[in-house]
């Protein structure tokens, strides 16, 4: 795109930001042309949104095992490369991200589409924004959204002459986890009030710990481990793929289901990352259910049409999908060969069932002619018909607590990184490069044996012992997705040289060391530590 001033990424930059490139045009007070009033940049931005909705359009897949990668253009989308979505797309989407803006004022752009003017906003144009512009926008609405509840709790306090919560506090026993969350979930939701815009606070009962963030990570962290665990039956995992879907002959209530939204929804609103392994289809299903949004539409809509099909069962279960494709490229008589029926074999606890896929289909042998409609049908109920009563309360719970305008600037695979954060492998060097240092009283900390230590056992760690190494200090084994340079860890220094192991204060990704006087000794009381710390205090 081109600014009015010229053609320069420089005066391009300029212009977003309002303000001359040279002092002498600065000097003679022009007033800056504003891109909103720029009517090459609303012309680049139409043709741009041809162009990407001819790229996102119907594009036909990679093959089965071929992991399709979005590539970045700037650091902060460096964890959208190792997203590992396959992509039907010609090009990456973050070659449309114009990184540039992630220098404007972003809340002023959100605002005036939010406001429905007939000003230019880039937030019409969302392909435009990387993720670390819509993660800040997202961050600005749900900010806004729980300052608003604190200050009506605060009034409501006044008026009412009792004391009313500025957060939502939720009260859980450890050994009652599920349980605990799902009924304080629950009388936040049916009070009707939008009490679960809150900012979110956990009170572990017989703990004196006190919430800065670090107990709210730690709860997700267990209920997410806890509900997503196989033997609990909510959903089922298939060996080939690590992926889990919804299990359709779980025995548990739905509200179980609903909690589970409830829990990714409430994980995108505070800025929490969930280790999940939902596959990627199922993030692109979830948008498409989204309510209707009365709000603000950006020009290319992220609301799409979901229609599951063969490539996205290939991502849960990619031994049937390779069974199914064989049976659409077989030469022979399929009839004869197979003997299929238009019915959908599955298994509920060791026994066969056999689920009709159209009527009559029992009695509807599978043909030549009639075999791909065999293979969307049997699709079709796999990932849709049987979930149903799974799926919509999962739906709605996720969409009680996500209702707002910036959902809708994020696509599926985006919205997949946002809550599950990146799996991509641990760069300490970079987590090295941005850490900070409190405590040691030395002008370079950095060159303290302790430190020097303690990142040179994190560094050459086997991968597995990093990421707990991660999660003991942050609470969270993933990156963000914005990278692991918008990570920051700090080392706090506790004193001299003693016996007592290292502290981790998750809130604040804090890792307070002694200034050990060996390495064995750092390495063995920290890791110590690593493994044998979780809650409140050390077990």
């Amino acid at each position: 795109m081109n600014c009015a001033a010229g053609n320069t990424p420089a005066e391009l930059h300029a212009a977003i930001n309002r303000r001359s490139p040279n002092k002498k045009a600065a000097a003679k007070k022009e007033t800056p042309i504003m891109y909103e009033e720029d009517w090459q940049i609303r012309a680049a931005a139409r043709m741009m949104s041809l162009l990407f909705t001819a790229n996102d359009a119907n594009v036909p897949r990679q093959p089965d095992g071929v992991l399709g990668a979005l590539k970045t253009v700037h650091r902060f989308d460096s964890a959208v490369k190792h997203s590992g979505h396959r992509q039907g797309n010609m090009l990456p989407i973050s070659s449309f991200y114009n990184t540039l803006l992630d220098y404007s004022d972003l809340v002023a752009d959100f605002e005036i589409w939010e406001s429905r003017s007939a000003k230019f906003s880039f937030c019409q144009y969302p392909f435009f924004l990387s993720i670390w512009a819509k993660i800040h926008i997202m961050e600005h609405d749900a900010r806004r959204q729980m300052e608003g509840k604190a200050r009506e709790a605060f009034f409501n306090s006044i008026l009412n002459h009792r004391a009313v919560s500025q957060y939502l506090v939720l009260k859980v026993r450890r050994d009652c986890l599920v349980e605990d969350s799902l009924r304080g979930v629950s009388e936040v939701v049916g009070s009707g009030q939008e009490e679960i815009k809150k900012g979110l606070r956990i009170e572990f009962v017989g703990e004196e710990g006190i919430d800065a963030g670090g107990l709210r990570k730690e709860w997700f962290l267990l209920l997410v481990r806890e509900v997503f665990d196989p033997h609990h039956g909510l959903f089922v995992y298939d060996d080939d793929s690590k992926y889990c879907y919804f299990n359709p002959n779980c025995f548990e209530s739905s509200e179980q289901f609903f909690l589970v939204g409830v829990l990714l929804g409430l994980a995108i609103y505070n800025s929490t990352i969930l280790d999940i392994d939902l596959p990627p289809f199922a993030f692109k299903k979830l948008l498409a259910a989204a309510p209707q949004n009365t709000g603000p539409q950006p020009v290319t809509s992220a609301r799409i049409n979901f229609k599951c099909t063969l490539d996205d069962l290939a991502e849960f279960r990619p031994a049937l999908a390779k069974g199914f494709r064989a049976l659409l490229e077989f030469d022979g008589d399929v009839a004869e060969t197979f003997c299929y029926d238009f019915v959908a074999q599955v298994d509920r606890y060791g026994s066969i069932v056999e689920a009709p896929l159209c009527a009559g289909g029992e009695k509807r042998p599978v043909t030549n002619s009639n075999r791909r409609e065999f293979v969307d049908l049997y699709v079709h109920y796999l990932l849709d018909t049987a979930v149903a009563r799974q799926f919509e309360p999962f739906k709605r719970g996720f969409f009680t607590v996500c209702g707002g305008n910036a959902l809708s600037l994020f696509r599926p695979e985006e919205i997949e990184l946002l809550v599950r954060g990146s799996d991509e492998p641990l760069d300490v060097l970079s987590l090295k490069a941005v850490a900070i240092y409190d405590n040691w009283k030395t002008p370079k900390p950095e060159s303290v044996p302790a430190v020097q230590w303690f990142w040179h056992f994190f560094e050459t760690a086997a991968p597995q012992e990093q990421r707990k190494i991660l999660s003991f200090i942050t609470g969270s084994d993933r990156i963000p997705a914005m990278g692991a340079t918008s990570l920051t860890i700090k080392l706090a220094c506790l004193g001299d040289d003693c016996s007592r192991y290292p502290i981790a204060r998750t809130c604040f990704n804090t890792l307070a060391l002694y200034r050990y006087t060996t390495r064995e000794k750092l390495q063995r009381l920290l890791w110590d530590a690593v493994v044998n710390s979780e809650g409140f205090g050390l077990k």
